[in-house]
């Protein structure tokens, strides 16, 4: 850190980026893409920005990023605690579309055997492809 950062400064960045990292800790993994997911882009993010070297003379604007960094923090907190899923929840009604009720029940299925699917080929028990199982029945 550059010398121009107060002590007080130093301990608010320091018990930021502890939460930051609190936070990226607890966020779930996307299993439907595990390399490009929210996790990753906020862990690469927090590491950039903390790592970043201080401008000298710029305590206002060093002062103002703790702030949003403070602001920023408490959002993501938020959305990992569930706030607003409990401050707003679904109705039923909103869940099973009289058009269509049971969509995103079958959409929470289809999803989880993709995941299931993408595991298995990463263990390395691939299923054969769709041009695979084409061809082998051609023959």
């Amino acid at each position: 850190m550059s010398t121009s950062v107060s002590s007080s400064q130093s301990a608010t960045l320091i018990r930021l980026y502890r939460g930051y990292l609190r936070v990226i800790s607890q966020w779930p993994s996307d299993p439907i893409r595990p390399t490009r997911n929210l996790k990753t882009a906020l862990r690469s993010q927090v590491y950039e920005s903390f790592h970043a070297p201080a401008s000298a003379g710029a305590n206002e604007t060093l002062a103002s990023r703790i702030a949003d960094g403070e602001r920023q923090l408490e959002a993501l907190q938020k959305i990992c605690r569930s706030d607003f899923k409990h401050k707003y929840p679904l109705s039923p009604k909103l869940l099973t579309p009289a058009s269509n009720p049971n969509y995103y029940s079958k959409l929470i299925d289809m999803l989880e055997k993709e995941t299931a699917k993408k595991n298995i080929e990463a263990i390395g028990a691939k299923e054969p492809s769709f041009f695979q199982k084409l061809f082998r029945t051609a023959k």
